[in-house]
């Protein structure tokens, strides 16, 4: 129990650091006139044809993606959530505000989600250190936004999408839990089949455009690194933690990202968010402490 609980704990700070690149990666994208309604296509696109690659010569992978196809409604709903909701809106939530604040505005908003659905859904049992954490997280969280709006003058068009994110994220981490989707590469491979056909919509609807030379090394990194890599983490460390325990071990992404997008970007968080920031992160910190008294308890017993 230990050493899978260790894991779980690797492989969802795993996906915080793969993840906490993101931000920099679109950005630097934008910069190349990619919209982001053409990023978050093209890496689903680039993620699937690459995972597509591999599927041909590794016939392991080829029985699990076979063995996966009774779950196909499943799959589709989850790829909804994880990918489309997820890419769209993260990736047009950068469009308007700074990476750090997008990041914490995101899993956050998840972590809310999770916290909830997991509840009524999964059955998960919250302790009294738990809830405490959600109440501190869901201050963080206002405070935030309402400091972004007040340093703007209006509603932060990027709170709001990086919320609608989040919440998609996190309702994906809950269904794939009570699914009980596992697969590894090979329901990533399911996940970006659907989300292609998802992304394409909008894609189609704003205007075809195919991206020029210079983009496709950064577009391939972010199809690899966070696409491939984050999802494969995330959803290799649910089969060994509850979801919303995930949630709150990928909250340190925005530490990741933070640090990321300060020294390629020279963003960060600003004045009051920092207060904000920090609750969140003490919220991480109080609902990190239950699972080891719990395990050290089990242990004794």
């Amino acid at each position: 129990m230990k050493n899978t609980y260790l894991l779980g704990v690797l492989l969802a700070l795993g996906a915080a650091i793969l993840n906490g690149s993101v931000g920099i990666f679109s950005k630097g994208l934008f910069a190349s006139h990619l919209s982001p309604t053409a990023v978050s296509f093209y890496k689903c696109l680039i993620a699937f044809i690459a995972l597509s690659v591999f599927f041909l010569f590794h016939q392991e992978f080829k029985h699990q993606v076979f063995r996966l196809k009774k779950y196909l409604k499943q799959m589709a709903l989850c790829s909804f959530l994880g990918i489309f909701v997820l890419y769209y809106f993260e990736t047009t939530a950068y469009h308007y505000a700074a990476v750090p604040f997008v990041v914490f505005m995101l899993l956050g908003s998840a972590v809310f989600t999770t916290f909830i659905f997991s509840t009524l859904l999964l059955k998960e049992r919250k302790n009294v250190l738990k809830v405490v954490g959600f109440i501190l997280l869901t201050a963080g969280i206002c405070v935030m936004a309402v400091a972004e709006g007040a340093a703007s003058g209006q509603f932060s068009v990027g709170a709001l999408f990086a919320c609608i994110a989040g919440i998609g994220y996190g309702l994906f981490l809950v269904f794939t839990k009570k699914f009980k989707l596992t697969g590894g590469l090979a329901l990533i491979w399911y996940l970006m089949l659907f989300g292609v056909i998802y992304l394409s919509i909008p894609f189609y609807i704003e205007g075809l455009t195919v991206p020029e030379m210079n983009t496709y090394p950064t577009l391939l990194a972010l199809a690899i690194f966070p696409t491939i890599g984050g999802f494969y983490c995330t959803t290799k460390a649910l089969a060994y933690l509850e979801a919303n325990k995930v949630q709150f071990l990928e909250l340190t992404e925005p530490i990741f990202a933070t640090v990321f997008a300060f020294f390629v970007l020279r963003e960060m968080v600003e004045g009051i968010e920092w207060l904000g920031a920090s609750l969140i992160l003490i919220a991480i910190y109080i609902a990190e402490m239950t699972p080891q008294k719990e395990m050290k308890k089990s242990n004794i017993t």
